[in-house]
């Protein structure tokens, strides 16, 4: 969904761009949080499997659970 913007309460990602604004400041977020944020926001209401995820942020690369794991933490603790 290249050109897409995601609004969720006070926090706006648009994707392409790689930002994330809360009430239009930016807010320092990893490239991979990104990716998972874009995945989650682009399907909402709908459950995505480890699987799913891992490949949106870390696509062709083998990597273990735990960082998937880490990243999902860091999500929550920025979102609040």
């Amino acid at each position: 969904m290249q050109g897409s913007r995601f609004a969720f309460g006070p926090y706006v990602l648009d994707p392409s761009a790689g930002t994330l604004l809360r009430n239009d400041v930016p807010v320092a977020a990893g490239y991979r949080g990104l990716k998972l944020l874009a995945a989650l926001v682009e399907r909402p209401g709908e459950i995505l499997a480890k699987a799913e995820l891992m490949d949106a942020a870390w696509p062709g690369t083998a990597v273990e659970e735990g960082n998937l794991t880490v990243q999902i933490a860091q999500l929550r603790k920025l979102l609040g």
